[in-house]
């Protein structure tokens, strides 16, 4: 992700890979139904997670490893399946809800 940070384009580049190793359809669909977050709630998402006790690496506004692996933990949590660590709009609804 650090040529092209949208995440789909690295799930585009990993599901090919996939695809010529013999792998099948997605098991979950990729979930495009959310409009981008911006950078502003990308950062309030890292905020309120890193609030929560979990841990981000700062708010930035780029989700990276640390991000992921936080917003997964926390739909573990809550019980939010798939825990895909999608930092997506439903996710920082959950957690404005958590507050």
């Amino acid at each position: 992700m650090s040529y092209d940070p949208a995440f789909s384009y690295a799930l585009a580049v990993c599901h090919l890979a996939d695809r010529i190793r013999g792998g099948g359809e997605f098991v979950h669909p990729f979930p495009g139904s959310e409009r981008t977050m911006t950078l502003a709630e990308v950062q309030e998402l890292q905020r309120r997670l890193t609030a929560l006790g979990f841990n981000t690496d700062g708010s930035d506004g780029r989700v990276g490893s640390d991000t992921q692996r936080a917003v997964r933990d926390f739909q573990r949590k809550v019980g939010i399946s798939p825990a895909d660590g999608y930092a997506g709009l439903k996710v920082l609804s959950r957690l404005r809800q958590s507050s």
